[in-house]
């Protein structure tokens, strides 16, 4: 089962340069070699949050929770403090069933991730919430060429606590379905099983080199 340790930061103005030479030379090789697998690292584009949020992700919870224990990965993280502010992590959890995560990201994906709390006052909230997102809500996203990569639930951090993940390879044709009817009325169905509803796109802030004969990653220019 994939486990997901993000990091959300902030980059110090005045620590860009040395940000980006000690994320690309240092702070990724060191996690790698902690089994915290770096998949990629993200700038918000649209929606507030972190200006960064770098996704890592572990084989199961043991392996990741070994790893946060280790003297290197606290060296790594006083590191970065020293460049970033606002830090702050999440681990998540996948919901069984809910797309087809995987570690390897076309080179031209944006994200737009969608967060809420799911309501559950009374019996069966749940289990209509589950239907409507299923039946309706997701495959809506796929309609608009939205791939759902991933439904998550947060286990450590900040709320909401489920996160959507979809992944899209042509941010021109994603603004436009947005703001279509269909998409507003799904949204506005959503609503009537959620709250706390956030919304997020998500563009690379550094990737994994394509085609590299090892595992190599590069900064991306804004």
């Amino acid at each position: 089962m994939a486990v997901k340790l993000m990091h959300y930061w902030t980059i110090i103005p005045s620590s860009k340069e040395a940000y980006a030479d000690f994320i690309i030379k240092k702070f990724i090789p060191g996690v790698n070699r902690l089994k915290m697998h770096t998949v990629a690292g993200w700038s918000v584009l649209v929606g507030s949050y972190s200006d960064v949020i770098m996704e890592t992700v572990s084989s199961d919870l043991d392996q990741l929770e070994a790893a946060l224990k280790t003297r290197d990965y606290r060296l790594l993280k006083s590191d970065l403090l020293n460049l970033v502010k606002n830090y702050k992590t999440k681990v998540e959890i996948p919901i069984p069933q809910r797309g087809s995560y995987s570690m390897s990201i076309a080179q031209n994906t944006i994200k737009f991730n969608q967060m809420w709390d799911v309501i559950t006052l009374k019996p069966g909230d749940y289990k209509n919430y589950e239907q409507f997102v299923t039946q309706e809500f997701y495959p809506q996203l796929e309609q608009m060429g939205v791939h759902l990569a991933g439904e998550w639930d947060v286990l450590i951090g900040d709320e909401p606590h489920t996160i959507c993940e979809g992944r899209v390879t042509d941010i021109r044709a994603l603004i436009p379905a947005l703001q279509s009817p269909e998409f507003r009325r799904a949204k506005k169905k959503l609503k009537q099983f959620v709250e706390n509803y956030q919304s997020r796109i998500l563009t690379f802030h550094v990737r994994k080199i394509k085609g590299s004969r090892y595992e190599g990653y590069e900064m991306v220019d804004h």
